[in-house]
């Protein structure tokens, strides 16, 4: 696909895409969406208006399948409704996230996408800077607004019960970062943009979140309460590799904060058998092993091995529970930090 320079420079300015990128547009627009696109410019316009105005094939002219073509362009992110009836352009954001999860993410070189993840870290970081600065400073948190807070896995299976629907996405995250081998269809979201999720029961829900338990992942609840009582959001089953809260996190010094710690680990010495699987499975170190000696047990030749003390560090732990969850002897409980406030428990009383 070769646009002229005007085009090209037109449709950057428009829909906000990286100059990095401008090489290998034809991997993420048609002509026919580059076209739309320049139409939409100068503000939204409703079908007829569109087809009205469209100089291009005739065939887009015909308003059932201009229609198809404009629910398409939606789901691909290319444009957005504004309303029930007009359509403007989105921005490349839309556009990359849809196509990092759905269509040609290993199309590109790995230069281009690290270049391509850092830029979408640098918006998602810009997008939450005063929400993190809100909690920096511990003022109250507007309901209204997502707050990712870690939650245990039966608070994520009470919340998957208050739900109206869930739909199964993948995560972005993962499938944008690729820095891990976890599972990426794990992202229980309460609504469905632009139509792209499938719709799953509750108790396929709890079944998915189960898993990705078992696999070592953190349910993060990002959720947003609404005056009526009605609540939006997802929960998130996050590693720490390829996780967007956790990233920032680690760049803005929001540890504890983004996603919100609201427990921490009791390690309980007397149960432990020093299995290892807390060592496994916290992704943030709070539990190491401690050095092993040599020693002589009765009745045996030469020197053996003792199992290698689980040391702890409370200071390390954000909450998550998959060091809990992972515990054969019930040796670690997770223990509410009551000066911590959630955004959502309350209001939806949800509590354990």
């Amino acid at each position: 696909m070769r646009l002229s320079k005007n085009d090209t420079a037109r449709l950057r300015e428009i829909l906000r895409i990286p100059g990095f990128i401008v090489p290998r547009l034809d991997r993420f627009f048609t002509r026919q969406e580059v076209y739309l696109v320049l139409l939409l410019a100068d503000g939204p316009l409703r079908i007829g208006d569109i087809a009205a105005r469209w100089a291009g094939a005739e065939c887009y002219r015909d308003l059932n399948h201009l229609q198809d073509f404009l629910d398409r362009s939606c789901k691909r992110g290319i444009v957005s409704r504004c309303d029930k009836d007009r359509f403007q352009p989105a921005d490349f954001h839309a556009r990359f996230d849809n196509w990092a999860l759905f269509e040609g993410w290993m199309d590109l070189p790995d230069a281009i996408k690290d270049q391509l993840n850092s830029w979408e870290l640098e918006d998602y970081i810009r997008r939450h800077a005063n929400q993190v600065n809100v909690l920096k400073n511990g003022r109250h948190r507007d309901p209204t607004l997502t707050w990712p807070e870690y939650v245990l896995l039966p608070e994520a299976m009470t919340l998957i019960d208050q739900a109206d629907h869930i739909y199964l996405w993948p995560c972005n995250c993962r499938a944008m970062m690729g820095r891990c081998a976890k599972n990426v269809y794990t992202c229980l979201r309460f609504s469905n943009q632009r139509d792209m999720g499938w719709e799953i029961s509750n108790t396929r829900a709890k079944e998915i979140l189960i898993q990705a338990n078992k696999q070592g992942l953190m349910q993060n609840a990002e959720i947003s309460i609404y005056p009526n009582g009605s609540f939006s959001g997802a929960i998130c089953n996050c590693c720490a590799d390829c996780c967007f809260p956790h990233q920032l996190a680690e760049q803005q010094a929001a540890g504890k904060l983004w996603p919100l710690t609201r427990y921490v680990a009791d390690h309980h010495i007397e149960r432990c058998t020093s299995c290892g699987n807390c060592v496994k499975r916290c992704p943030f170190k709070a539990f190491t092993y401690g050095v092993s000696k040599p020693a002589r047990k009765s009745g045996s030749f030469g020197p053996q091995k003792e199992k290698r003390a689980i040391l702890y560090d409370s200071s390390l732990c954000r909450g998550c529970g998959v060091c809990s969850t992972g515990c054969p002897d019930n040796a670690i409980e997770m223990v509410r930090l009551e000066h911590v406030e959630s955004a959502w428990q309350s209001r939806l009383n949800i509590f354990l």
